[in-house]
Parts: C-alpha cells; structure tokens; sequence
C-alpha cells in the first residue's frame, strides 16, 4: 500500500473531530482548557462591565456590596457602623467611629451655653449649687451655742415673725450713712429650724435666689446653733464705699413680698452691715425693757387729765396732753430717767404695724417724704400722727394676732419719744390738706408737725446717749371696729385719704369705711 494512501485516512477520515475543539474554535471567544469545561462563574460575570475577580474564586458579598456605592468602605469582616453613618450625615463634629455618641454631649455641644456637667443640662439652680459646693468648704464646724443675750433678743424678734410672718430687718449705722465708715459688709440669719436638720446647701440656693445675690461674693464665717444663725459676710474683696452702694441697694429692694418669701424659709431675723455695730446693739438692747410699773391705760376711769398736764416736771416748752384712747408700754431706758430727760419735751412718731417692733429693737427708720427737709418726723399731737399716712391701721386676722392683743379688730402702733427741743428743727402746719378742719382741740394746725434733726444719723438709737429723739414707750390702741369711726378720727374724712397702701394704710377699703360713716356705725376702744 502507498504511503499517502495510509497517511490520508488516518489524519482526516480515521480520526473523529473532538467535540469540544471544534465548537469553540467556531467563534471568536478564548478557548477554555480542553480538559475542562468552561468555568461558570467566569462565564456569568465576563457578560458586563463590572471589574472581574479571580475566575476560580466567587466574588466576595460583602466587597461587592460596597464597592457598587461610593460610600467608604467599612472593614471587609464588619458590617458598616450605623452611628458613624447615622452622625457624619451632617455637619456635627464626628464622633469616634467605634463608639456610639455621647447623647449628653451632643446635647450640650449643640448650643452656645456653657456646658455643665455631662450628665445634666445647665441651668440657674444647677450654678448655684456648683457654687455653693465650694462656699461649703470652707464652713466652720458646729460653733458655740447663741449667748443668753442674743436668744432673749431672737425671742423678741420670733414675736414679730409670728405675727408678721416676716423676718424683722434691723442694719447698723453704716449701711445709710455715707459719713461713717464700713469695716464689712455683713448679712445674718435667725432662722427658727432644728440645727441637725438644716440643709444649708439649699437654704443658700433659696436665699440667693430669692435676694438676687451670686453666691460666689459671700463667705460662711459662722453658724451658732440653738436657733440656727448664719452668719455671711459679703464683698471682702472690694472698697468700703462700692460695698455700701452694694448693701444699700440690697436693703432698699427688701420689699413686703420678698420678706415674706424669707418667711416661707423661716427666717426670722436678718441684719445687714458692720458686724461689730451689731455686738455693740445687742449690749445696748439689753438694757431696753418693759418698765411695767410705767405701764398705763389712758382715758377716763383710768389715767387721764384736761389740757396740758401740770406736775411740776420739767418737759421743755411744749406741753404734754393725755393720750386718750391709748395703751402704753413703758421701756426702761435709763435708771435715772428724770435727770436724763429733764427738759425734753413728749412727742410721737406713727408707724406701720410692721414697723412697731422693729423700731423698737433697731432704731427709727427716717421719713422718706422730705416736705420739710430730711429728719424723723413727729408731733406732739397723737390723734394727728394715728392719721393713716403715719400709722398703719391693720386688722387683726390670725390666731396669734388674737393672743397677742387679747380681743379687738384693728390695732395702731404710735412711739412715744422724747427730743430736745434744740433739735426740733422745724415746726410747721399740717401736712395732710385739713385745711381749716380742727385736727386736735390742744394744737392748733399749724404747729402740728415737727421735724427733727437726726445730726447726720440716718438710724436713730433708742439708747444711744447721744441721739436726738430717744423712744420711751411704745403706745398701742385696739378697737372692736375700724377706728375711722371713732370721734376724735372725723377730721380723717375731710383730709386726704385714699386706698393706695403706699400713702393711706386704712386697712379697709375707702368706700366701705365712707358706707359705714353714713351707716352711722359705731367704734369702741378695747382698754384689756
């Protein structure tokens, strides 16, 4: 046989073509391995344009997943952090991206206030309390007990409270006067609370806030238990004459309101002032006591007399009528008491009801109308200076009221004083537009009023040897029905008279006291 005829069937016709060979070499892909069928996963993801993987390997989910976005990639083995995303969304300062946000930072990040500590939004109480945490380091430890002369005083003031339920205010010389000098700015609490139960921490928020003080200008210096004192001093860090203008501002805002919200924290007692001048009121306040068998009730069938009262005493040159209608309660105020106002003549100072104790115990505030120039108003007259202008008429409502005054429903406070006569500096006509309605049938209404000079003293001390206008006795009227109605009170309703509180304290409305005038009702003094 030839050998191209044995060549020939064997390349072309011997030999069956190879299936796969011959079905992709009939296009133009890549030829896959013969061995092997061609690889799926290539096959499926070489149909589009996404990058391709290793053709052996399946895509990994997860990479595929963020790479089909153009958010950053989070780490292959972790699903995105959903605070991270959720805070670099805006334009807040990104927190770590591990860690969920702090939601009280962020809450105080977002604004411009100060932020407080994490865990609390800021506010007003919250510095206050920040403040006082550091005010209380410095708290002296339990002092001694108040001394025998400082309770029977806080006794007096207690009085006062409990009819008032308002802290009697009293201040040293220095606080009105720009002519003395003030060592220290000092402001002291009375308060009528257990001493281990006292929160001290939230009785100063209180009273800074009540008083419109920063906490951080005072200084604890003492607190005395018995009836807890406080003892606070202000400013120490500042001139005397800034310090004044500072407590004095403090001392004019201590309205009736105010003074009763120190009363809701039963405070009884505030001084304002020079500590010292304190110490030396107190030893003066020692010494000023009721003197009872000076004690009296005047009117008929009990001490009473016509005109000016003739005893051979010397008074000066005014005369001394009989106080008709009024109760006095003398005070001790000199063991040699003729010899020390030999030659002073009687006069008498009106006041509100508020005012009747404190006065007794801190001094007699000045006037604050100057019509006739600065100086303590007065006259010898009392049935002008009981006029609702000068002493207050006040119901009395309360339980305590009752005990205190036995029974009646109104009373007036009035001073009974003592003045020189060389330091009456004026003496004038009325002041309250009588006109030419007869206010007293013992003084005429021209020489009604006084005034007296206080030498420059803004506080006029009772004991003080050398004040000009000294309170002896403090005079007291009750009556069973508004005291208006009362006779030698017509002249009232031809003077002025008003319902502003701030000018005419009637203690009733105007109009119900005219309707009761013309009703013909009737008032009677109550002498028990």
């Amino acid at each position: 046989m030839p050998a191209d005829a044995y060549q020939q069937p064997y390349n072309q016709q011997q030999m069956p073509p190879n299936p796969y060979q011959q079905k992709f070499v009939s296009d133009d892909t890549p030829c896959a391995k013969e061995e092997k069928p061609p690889n799926m996963y290539q096959h499926e993801f070489a149909s589009d344009d996404r990058p391709r993987f290793k053709r052996g390997t399946p895509p990994n989910m997860y990479q595929h997943e963020l790479v089909s976005d153009d958010t950053p990639c989070a780490k292959e083995e972790k699903p995105p952090n959903i605070y991270q995303h959720e805070f670099a969304s805006d334009d807040r300062p990104r927190f770590k991206r591990e860690t969920p946000p702090d939601m009280y930072q962020h809450e105080l990040v977002s604004d411009d206030t100060p932020c407080a500590k994490e865990e609390k939004p800021p506010n007003k109480l919250l510095e206050l309390r920040l403040k006082t945490s550091a005010v209380l380091k410095t708290v002296p430890d339990k002092d001694t007990h108040v001394t025998s002369e400082e309770e029977a005083y806080y006794e007096e003031c207690k009085q006062y409270y409990r009819v008032t339920r308002m802290p009697l205010v009293s201040i040293s010389d220095g606080i009105l006067s720009n002519n003395l000098q003030l060592t220290s700015a000092a402001l002291k609490f009375a308060i009528d609370e257990d001493y281990n139960e006292f929160n001290i921490q939230e009785f100063l928020n209180k009273v800074c806030n009540i008083l419109n003080i920063n906490i951080s200008d005072i200084d604890i210096r003492k607190i005395q238990e018995g009836c807890i004192v406080l003892e606070l001093e202000f400013w120490k860090n500042i001139g005397a004459a800034i310090k004044r203008i500072k407590i004095q501002a403090l001392y004019h805002s201590l309205t009736d309101k105010l003074l009763e919200e120190m009363g809701k924290l039963k405070v009884f007692f505030m001084f304002m002032g020079d500590i010292v001048s304190f110490a030396n009121t107190q030893r003066f306040r020692k010494q000023i006591k009721l003197h009872l068998q000076w004690n009296r009730i005047y009117g008929i069938g009990h001490t009473y007399w016509n005109g000016a009262l003739q005893d051979g005493q010397d008074r000066g040159p005014h005369p001394y009528y009989c106080p008709a209608g009024w109760k006095r309660y003398a005070l001790h105020v000199s063991e040699n008491y003729d010899e020390k106002f030999k030659g002073w003549c009687f006069c008498y100072h009106g006041t509100k009801f508020a005012y009747g104790l404190s006065i007794l115990l801190s001094g007699l505030k000045p006037a604050t109308a100057t019509a006739h120039g600065q100086g303590i108003y007065a006259s010898l007259s009392i049935v002008y200076v009981c006029h609702p202008r000068y002493s207050e008429v006040k119901k009395i409502e309360s339980s305590e009221q009752n005990n205190f005054f036995r029974r009646g429903k109104y009373v007036q406070f009035v001073l009974q004083c003592r003045v020189h006569p060389s330091n009456i500096k004026r003496i004038r006509q009325e002041t309250l537009g009588a006109g030419n309605t007869i206010i007293d049938p013992n003084v005429k209404n021209n020489i009604i009023e006084w005034v007296v000079d206080t030498k420059g003293k803004d506080i006029a001390d009772f004991n003080d040897p050398d004040a000009t206008i000294v309170c002896t006795g403090l005079m007291l009227r009750v009556t069973d029905n508004h005291p208006g109605l009362l006779p030698d009170s017509q002249w009232w309703h031809t003077s002025h008279l008003c319902n502003n509180k701030n000018c005419c304290a009637l203690g009733i409305d105007h109009t119900v006291l005219k309707n009761q005038k013309i009703n013909g009702d009737r008032c009677n003094i109550v002498h028990e």
